[in-house]
């Protein structure tokens, strides 16, 4: 009786293996792949992948992927090693469809889940969540990280958001950045310095209605600290949006210089005032 027992489950197993395998050989890669294109496009994107390949339990995986707005075909907005989109079965039940991914992009590695109305709307997604691991800003195009354009280093963190009116594309969210070893070329010199060279540092922010609020900026170097606090009133094109940001920096050295600092301007050009 065991040892039919034992048959049984063998063959349960056996059939399971055999089925999984017959899955992957004749998944429609292609087609999926097609219908991934044209939905991204639909959204006002340009995707561009080396190869689609099934991923286990419920997913896709996608390697040498890149992804531009269909509007600047040569702006970069994503490119990554590899995407890794897993489906929920469960949120067929729920208002949001959710899709988990995971990635290797940029030195380092990131995961989340975004939460869609529907397949056919996924721009932009209901809600969404983002834990970063060891991103090497230098490798970023200014897209990936808008707040933090002009600085190298190491970050990691998170960030999420829930759109409160699709019409409007109204969103709130939180996101909380942690800087190593890296720099800021300022735009302009100052007192002989035209790079800000830091150890640490941490990025705090939240947005509601159009307006982000940075909590906390600051970074600290062997020789300096600087820190900042204010609004960025956003702006259709994010790199238009407007800074309104005060801090202070100081430096130490023989010369030890402590200033308030008031940042205006643009995020794509700002303005520096040392008082």
């Amino acid at each position: 009786m065991r040892f039919l027992k034992n048959k049984i489950l063998l063959l349960a197993i056996y059939t399971v293996c055999i089925t999984v395998l017959f899955l992957y050989f004749l998944f429609p890669s292609q087609l999926v792949l097609q219908k991934l294109e044209s939905t991204v496009n639909s959204a006002g994107y340009l995707l561009e992948t080396g190869s689609l390949r099934p991923s286990l339990p419920l997913g896709i995986k996608l390697k040498e992927v890149t992804l531009h707005p269909v509007q600047a075909p040569s702006d970069l907005l994503f490119q990554g090693e590899f995407v890794d989109l897993q489906f929920n079965p469960l949120s067929i039940f729920r208002k949001n469809k959710t899709i988990r991914f995971r990635s290797r992009a940029y030195g380092g590695s990131l995961e989340g889940r975004a939460d869609f109305l529907s397949f056919e709307q996924v721009n932009p997604p209901a809600a969404g969540e983002i834990y970063l691991q060891d991103i090497d800003l230098a490798r970023c195009p200014p897209a990936v990280f808008p707040l933090l354009r002009g600085m190298t280093g190491r970050v990691k963190g998170s960030a999420f958001y829930i759109l409160d009116n699709p019409a409007n594309r109204i969103s709130t969210g939180k996101m909380l950045l942690f800087l190593t070893h890296g720099s800021y070329a300022l735009p302009e010199p100052f007192l002989g310095v035209s790079r800000i060279e830091y150890d640490r540092g941490e990025v705090k922010a939240k947005w509601q209605k159009g307006i982000v609020t940075l909590e906390k900026f600051e970074i600290f170097g062997s020789r300096m600290k600087c820190s900042l606090q204010g609004d960025i009133q956003l702006a259709p094109r994010f790199e238009e949006s407007r800074l309104n940001l005060k801090g202070m920096l100081e430096m130490s050295g023989n010369n030890q210089v402590k200033l308030n600092i008031t940042v205006g301007g643009t995020i794509a050009s700002p303005s520096f005032r040392y008082i």
